[in-house]
């Protein structure tokens, strides 16, 4: 007796796999800061020393980590000499992981503060500056001699691509 139900048949097809490859092009270029200021605060004195116009974006970068959504304040300029889009990012950002667990007086809190880095292969830096420059008309050196002689800065630096090891954190519009 032959099975007349074909809706329980199952077809396979030949499909090719789309593999969707998260590279990071050579656009860009990153400079590393280290300054013990609040992200407004930086931003401001860049912009006074260097007359750059950074604004707080509308979104941060944000990140789920642990179910917990942690934002990194992103700011961006349009530079009008060269027509470079930069972006001054906070590296590190903090949550609060509040354990679930009886308290047994009024005054206990269980409260942990947890830190985060957008680039964990560099949590040395506080900050970042991301130049996105395709016709690499930016001066870099320029701009970290610039940055180096603002006094509440520590240190900038330029960062090598290639050694960041989660680049797709860096890719937003």
């Amino acid at each position: 007796m032959v099975n007349a139900s074909l809706s329980s048949v199952v077809y396979f097809y030949n499909m090719q796999k789309l593999i969707l490859e998260t590279t990071v092009g050579n656009d860009f270029k990153l400079i590393g800061l280290n300054a013990n200021l609040e992200p407004f605060k930086l931003a401001f004195l860049i912009n006074n020393n260097l007359q750059f116009l950074f604004c707080r974006n509308k979104e941060d970068i944000t990140l789920i980590h642990k179910s917990f959504q942690i934002n990194f304040a992103l700011f961006s300029y349009c530079d009008p000499k060269t027509d470079c889009i930069l972006y001054f990012i906070q590296n590190k950002s903090e949550y609060i992981d509040q354990k679930h667990k009886f308290v047994a007086s009024l005054f206990e809190n269980d409260e942990h503060v947890i830190g985060k880095h957008l680039i964990e292969s560099h949590k040395q830096c506080d900050y970042f500056i991301k130049i996105e420059d395709e016709f690499q008309s930016f001066k870099i050196k320029k701009l970290i001699m610039q940055l180096n002689e603002i006094p509440q800065i520590v240190s900038a630096y330029e960062i090598p691509i290639e050694t960041l090891k989660s680049p797709e954190n860096l890719i937003f519009e």
